[in-house]
């Protein structure tokens, strides 16, 4: 049995130092969870609490519900990305077509099949949340891709035919001039749009704390402030013993490094404000109705989301990596990085006063050539689900749903796709890492800079290069 002395204690500060509004929006008692006797041996052992994990967990109990499943967590349910991100529950994929190519065992099709599985995730989460009376206040309102400069839009109009020919059909996927554009968005400087069918706002706490309380209800333990040390074949070290499993599946994403050391995945921090709540007089001049997602055409791009108590989420990358790989911790972000997202909020929207409610960042997983994997040993039991590079929403549930099926041994269109046992090359040890990853940031933050300065019509030239550094291209 784990030792509980001083777990209130530890709760209260565990959840106190995440830093994320979607945590800190809650009430306490949607943060406390049981802490369950723990057993020698477990059918299934997942490591980490977040979506990835928390997806496996639901998907094997509806397939066998005599299974004994535990996830075991370092900090709390939510504490990673899981609980920090932007709350996009989009159609991204978290591969890299070009790099996937490469390698001749897929083909054009593949990336079609990947993409459409991934656009029938968003129905499917929703399903499930609607099933489940999970309320994450999810809408579905498409997604937006703008562009704000000449540069932006020859971008935009090269991803929106990229987009087509790998899996959108016409109807899913429509190009807007900027008048039409206006008509969902008022942004004085958008000169174009596409704007997806698919794609939900989402509040990530409120999913991840629903599903937790979910798989608890169908009988799995997860255990909180219980860090894993190691993994082998059937065995789950903890700090205080070894326990026995017959699948070890980590879902530990922008923290698989610290586990597996491996070199294959890297924490990228991503920077996030959240305003606070804004006047009905700015939604009657701005519109948003439809409470589209919004990203654009940036270098270094923006993410964005009107939040259902109508306040505007805001993220970026700020300053992405740390030397060593060292993670985002709690999440407290510098305010050189609150101040750039908040200048570039204002750009897009000029006659609002914005005030920030709360700024945090968070740790993605990204692997050398931002592709994701899913990877299975059946001999050894052991696996992993790790590299969706800031696009892990919707890529969790299918990655969650494609484990479920090897796990069990089945072969259908999940076990097909091409993360399944996706090799991702190693990254670089230091300082050429961290010289690489700055590089490319500070060259594509330049490049921004100049195609807005100069009013270019394409991509400046040095902008492939940066892209090139870090597997991009």
């Amino acid at each position: 049995m784990i030792v509980c002395h001083g777990y209130e204690m530890e709760f209260m500060k565990n959840h106190a130092q995440n830093l994320s509004f979607w945590m800190q929006s809650l009430p306490a008692n949607m943060l406390e969870f049981p802490q369950p006797i723990l057993q020698s041996e477990y059918d299934v052992a997942i490591v980490g609490a977040g979506f990835s994990g928390l997806w496996l967990a639901y998907y094997l109990k509806q397939a066998q519900p005599e299974w004994k499943i535990a996830i075991f967590e370092a900090k709390h349910i939510g504490y990673g990305a899981s609980g920090r991100n932007g709350g996009w529950l989009s159609t991204n994929i978290p591969i890299v077509i070009g790099n996937l190519l490469k390698n001749p065992r897929w083909a054009k099709q593949d990336v079609v099949h990947l993409q459409r599985q991934i656009i029938d995730t968003i129905a499917e989460v929703a399903n499930v949340c609607e099933r489940e009376q999970i309320d994450c206040d999810l809408h579905q309102g498409g997604l937006m891709f703008i562009a704000t400069s000449d540069a932006q839009a020859s971008r935009l109009q090269d991803y929106h035919a990229e987009e087509l020919a790998h899996g959108f059909l016409p109807h899913e996927i429509q190009w807007l001039g900027a008048d039409a554009a206006k008509q969902h968005i008022n942004i004085d400087i958008m000169q174009a749009a596409t704007h997806y069918q698919y794609g939900a706002r989402i509040h990530p706490a409120k999913l991840v704390l629903g599903l937790a309380r979910k798989v608890i209800a169908l009988g799995v333990d997860i255990f909180e402030n219980t860090p894993v040390q190691n993994l082998s074949t059937h065995t789950v070290y903890l700090s205080h013993q070894a326990v026995k499993a017959q699948h070890i599946i980590a879902c530990t994403e922008g923290y698989t490094d610290q586990l597996l050391q491996d070199g294959k995945v890297i924490p990228v921090n991503s920077s996030i404000i959240m305003t606070q709540v804004l006047p009905a007089s700015f939604w009657e001049r701005v519109g948003w109705q439809n409470n589209e997602l919004l990203g654009d055409m940036a270098h270094v791009y923006m993410y964005a989301q009107k939040t259902a108590d109508y306040r505007i989420l805001f993220g970026g990358r700020g300053a992405p990596y740390q030397y060593g790989s060292r993670d985002a911790g709690d999440g407290e972000l510098d305010h050189v990085t609150t101040a750039q997202l908040l200048q570039r909020l204002r750009e897009l929207f000029p006659r609002q006063d914005f005030q920030v409610d709360t700024a945090w960042k968070g740790s993605l997983g990204v692997t050398r050539d931002w592709n994701a994997s899913v990877t299975f040993d059946d001999k050894t039991g052991l696996g992993f689900i790790y590299g969706f590079g800031g696009n892990g929403v919707a890529p969790t549930h299918l990655a969650a749903r494609t484990m479920t099926d090897r796990i069990l041994g089945k072969h259908t269109a999940l076990t097909t796709l091409p993360w399944n046992d996706y090799v991702c090359p190693t990254w670089e040890g230091e300082p050429w890492r961290w010289l690489g990853i700055q590089s490319m940031y500070q060259l594509l933050g330049l490049a921004d800079q100049v195609e807005n300065r100069l009013q270019l019509k394409k991509s400046v030239f040095f902008a492939n290069t940066a892209y090139q550094i870090c597997g991009l291209e």
